[in-house]
């Protein structure tokens, strides 16, 4: 079943785009930072500590035509925290070629009918961050009973039109052995779940790496994961990806990078960068896929990165769109 509306003509796009990018002419997708305000406290992003007046755009489908991306997630931040998030994808949605839209948000603030709203503006999928299956992920948020809150709110939301919902977990060793009891919650729930890979340099706290000696728990771990993904099939991460998980904690790093190539990150401000810790790249009005420099990072193993690598042939598209 192909969800998150998507038309036959979305698909003709979307797959004349899939050909562009496979050709190096365009990118796989990009990540489109609207606010750096956020409004939970975790100790592994430093942007709620920004003060100041915050220079954003009040319209982003201009850098998203010019562009022109298989996919995007709108994330921050908190995207919620912006008032005009509605209007912002509802012009990208009028304004461009078919782009996958996935917002990204800790949900906090997210109600039924703010979800239902963006839902109709034009996003395609709506993910909600969750670390942990219980309390503890108040904790690592910052906010207290944010956990009673999505518990509540996420399977109201997936009674309503939006077919598309998604789970967002950091892979930490604190939640190391929760990542089947998380997918199984998704299920019992009726949304499927995404994993990523924790990263200390965004704001130099190490604290939640898994360590060496604990890679052998995190690869049974995994391999529970893609078990359940075989049989249940709301787990939205590749194989690929899945499998070089514990080789990411038990190297420190993993070469080949295509960030600035197959993907980029766009601030709020418009500015292009390679990624969300890389340099700043040319101006996205003379940007080309093609013309930027390959990385030499190992740093990270996040999801938009490594699923950006992965290969993407027939079976992957498939199963994106179960």
């Amino acid at each position: 079943m192909i969800t998150g509306k998507l038309s036959l003509k979305d698909l003709l796009q979307g797959t004349r785009k899939f050909l562009q990018m496979r050709a190096g002419r365009t990118l796989f997708s990009l990540n489109l930072e609207v606010t750096h305000r956020c409004n939970l406290r975790c100790d592994f992003c430093p942007y709620w500590r920004e003060t100041g007046r915050e220079h954003r755009l009040a319209d982003y489908s201009a850098i998203i035509r010019r562009l022109d991306p298989l996919s995007m997630s709108i994330t921050g931040g908190e995207p919620l925290l912006r008032s005009d998030l509605e209007q912002l994808v509802g012009r990208i949605r009028r304004n461009t070629r078919f782009v996958y839209i996935n917002l990204i948000t800790n949900g906090s603030l997210l109600t039924v009918d703010r979800a239902l709203a963006l839902w109709r503006a034009g996003i395609n999928q709506l993910t909600v961050s969750l670390d942990f299956p219980d309390q503890r992920h108040d904790a690592l948020r910052g906010r207290p009973g944010l956990w009673n809150r999505l518990k509540t709110l996420i399977p109201r939301l997936a009674q309503t039109e939006i077919d598309n919902l998604c789970l967002n977990t950091v892979i930490m060793k604190e939640n190391m052995a929760e990542l089947l009891h998380i997918a199984q919650t998704a299920a019992g729930w009726g949304v499927k779940v995404s994993f990523s890979t924790y990263n200390p340099f965004k704001a130099g706290n190490p604290s939640h790496l898994i360590g060496a000696e604990q890679v052998g728990a995190l690869e049974r771990s995994i391999d529970a994961l893609m078990a359940w993904k075989r049989t249940h099939r709301n787990i939205t991460n590749s194989d690929f990806y899945l499998k070089k998980v514990p080789r990411y904690f038990q190297s420190g790093g993993i070469g080949g990078c295509k960030a600035g190539r197959k993907w980029v990150q766009v601030c709020p401000d418009g500015t292009l960068r390679r990624c969300s810790e890389g340099e700043t790249l040319i101006d996205w009005r003379r940007f080309k896929p093609g013309r930027i420099a390959p990385t030499p990072c190992t740093q990270c193993w996040y999801a938009c990165r490594g699923e950006a690598e992965a290969p993407l042939g027939l079976k992957r598209i498939i199963e994106l769109n179960r």
